[in-house]
């Protein structure tokens, strides 16, 4: 049974959570699509502000501005997409914003990014701190994980989607670690947890494959406890077909990001588009 199977059948809120503008793309395109054609509740969070490198608040600024345009394009309206509003700088996990957080000892000890300490969204969608308290959060351990905490915990969704644990990108690793840990502090509450992968062991130049309709084996980069065979996959909405081409609503979606749309990332952003997408269940409803 596919995971829109089960959200069709159950009218359930579908939860979204990133790292970086792109990223609700690549894993869930299709899934957003088909939840938004079926009127399924669809929330979207966006953790970072992907500036990395960036002096200024221009880069982040222009990226969310790209995920919002990316996600109209599939039926997600601005009230249903949240910026949590903190720092990109790095993917490996030396560098990642996400990991050093995740590790830090000290809940309180602020960390900055290229241009900033606190978080920050856009004029005409602030971020989700500003929006709720009238300022901005530290880039700290403790504001992260209330917020993160806070806004699960109000949107109760019956199925969470995020990045894998095993995932190449510290950000990505690092976030699902956050979520499960807010899940493990949760009493009563315990939804669906799905993963997805975007940065495989085999290397963003291998994976995924280029040209293929369905995912291949990324090898032995695979969520922990867990098989290619144990994978979910959902087929995507017939406007997504790999045979669309430049009519391919995914394809159109991804253009709507142009600043990833590098010379160098191009063939790997594109090789998201196919015929399914894929997951993997780590963690069961207890009320299923």
């Amino acid at each position: 049974m596919t995971v829109m199977d089960r959200v069709n059948g159950m009218g359930n809120h579908l939860l979204i959570i990133v790292p970086h503008q792109d990223d609700e793309i690549l894993l869930c395109a299709g899934v957003i699509r088909h939840a938004a054609g079926q009127q399924i509740p669809v929330d979207v969070v966006m953790v970072t502000n992907g500036d990395y490198g960036c002096r200024d608040f221009s880069a982040g600024r222009t990226r969310l501005r790209e995920t919002l345009k990316g996600l109209e394009l599939l039926g997600v309206s601005r009230q249903h997409i949240h910026i949590l509003g903190y720092a990109d700088t790095g993917m490996p996990e030396a560098d990642s914003f996400l990991t050093h957080l995740y590790q830090e000892k000290d809940g309180q000890k602020k960390y900055s990014s290229f241009c900033t300490d606190r978080t920050y969204g856009l004029e005409e969608k602030p971020e989700y701190h500003w929006e709720k308290y009238g300022d901005h959060a530290n880039y700290c351990r403790d504001d992260f994980k209330s917020d993160l905490r806070e806004i699960i915990a109000e949107m109760k969704a019956d199925c969470i989607i995020t990045t894998a644990d095993c995932d190449q990108h510290g950000d990505h690793s690092a976030l699902y670690r956050f979520i499960c840990e807010v899940l493990d502090e949760q009493k009563e509450y315990a939804p669906d947890l799905l993963t997805g992968l975007v940065h495989s062991g085999a290397g963003d130049e291998i994976w995924p494959e280029r040209g293929s309709a369905q995912y291949s084996n990324p090898g032995n980069c695979l969520p922990a406890g867990h098989g290619w065979e144990d994978r979910i996959c959902v087929h995507v909405p017939e406007e997504m077909n790999v045979a669309l081409g430049a009519d391919n609503l995914k394809y159109q979606a991804l253009l709507q990001y142009e600043t990833a749309l590098e010379p160098g990332a191009y063939d790997f952003l594109m090789a998201f588009i196919k015929n399914e997408e894929i997951f993997w269940r780590m963690r069961q409803s207890k009320a299923k």
